[in-house]
């Protein structure tokens, strides 16, 4: 089969990977992660030097199928539906290989070629794929490395970002089950039991501790986080209601959380709640805690000349209210400001 050479692929690791807060990452199976990472993907790195611009072939309606089809091939009467039979077949084996939580559906292969990876040339094969519970894949194997993969939804995150910059768009899912995002994540809710009509979406961006893909999915009345493996990861694909996710550590965006509206006067009414003395005069929050969820408020207050920050637990979280003074936060690593 003649080589089919296009846009380099060794950059797509490092370019989609937004690192999610160390600890407390929604897994497969686990707890949603502590803190929303940036949501806006870095662009594709442009082709290497060994890649010229007529090399690139943007695989679209499967018009570039037809071009790998050597003339041995055509003689032998090879079609282009063998090939898509090939791929699949391929792309099964190399899911397989990664222990990814993908029944294939459909599959091509995009690229195939050399790649120059951290100096060095490898060869890599990169197939889009789509999956039965509605999840499409980028999913790339190296000749020698580890193979890498990323989602439809990082994808689509990336295009955008590249057309926001003028830039052309590096790379695009095209298989039928992929090209519509909405359509794409309504099929992933209804696989998941969650059918409702899908109005918007958002990639929150990857974990690269737990090897998971997060993206927001709002319905017209409802909104979910769903949760996809990578390569790398052997958990299912699992979806979050915002309620929950929010309860977790991410929050929705693009849908109401249902979740409790927190004001000062809310930490203010948890220490008398909790018999602490404290007239305040000033009140300032210092964050939400990455594992035990609670909120870090620092008081200012006649009643505490040492200081006061509290650690509030709300929303149905179990974790143990507290109190210390300046002097201990300190020793936690948080300063108080109020207090001189």
């Amino acid at each position: 089969m003649k080589q089919v050479i296009v846009l380099i692929a060794a950059a797509f690791a490092a370019s989609f990977v937004v690192t999610l807060a160390a600890q407390g990452q929604m897994g497969g199976g686990g707890p949603v992660g502590t803190a929303p990472p940036s949501s806006t993907p870095l662009g594709v790195g442009a082709p290497t030097e060994n890649t010229a611009t007529d090399q690139i072939t943007k695989f679209g309606n499967f018009t570039a199928l037809s071009n790998r089809l050597s003339k041995q091939d055509k003689a032998k009467g090879k079609t282009v539906a063998d090939l898509l039979a090939q791929d699949k077949a391929d792309a099964t084996a190399l899911v397989k290989s990664l222990q990814l939580s993908c029944d294939v559906t459909n599959a091509v292969l995009v690229t195939e070629g050399p790649t120059t990876v951290d100096g060095a040339t490898v060869n890599t094969r990169t197939f889009e794929v789509s999956c039965n519970n509605g999840m499409g894949y980028y999913l790339v194997s190296l000749l020698s490395g580890k193979p890498y993969g990323f989602t439809c939804f990082s994808a689509d995150a990336t295009r955008a970002a590249d057309v926001a910059a003028g830039r052309k768009p590096s790379i695009v899912c095209e298989l039928p089950a992929n090209r519509d995002m909405k359509a794409m994540a309504s099929t992933i809710l209804s696989s998941s039991g969650h059918s409702c009509p899908v109005h918007d979406y958002r990639w929150i961006g990857q974990s690269a501790k737990s090897n998971t893909d997060y993206t927001e999915v709002a319905c017209s009345d409802r909104g979910y986080i769903v949760a996809s493996p990578l390569p790398g990861s052997t958990a299912m694909l699992k979806v979050v209601a915002c309620h929950d996710a929010y309860l977790q550590g991410i929050p929705c965006k693009l849908s109401d959380n249902g979740a409790q509206v927190v004001t000062l006067q809310t930490f203010i009414d948890a220490l008398a709640q909790h018999g602490i003395l404290c007239t305040a005069s000033n009140v300032r929050s210092a964050g939400l805690e990455s594992i035990k969820k609670r909120h870090v408020v620092e008081f200012l207050c006649p009643e505490q000349p040492n200081g006061l920050v509290a650690f509030i637990p709300l929303e149905g979280n179990t974790a143990p209210f507290e109190t210390i003074d300046c002097a201990v936060a300190a020793k936690r690593g948080i300063k108080c400001a109020l207090t001189k």
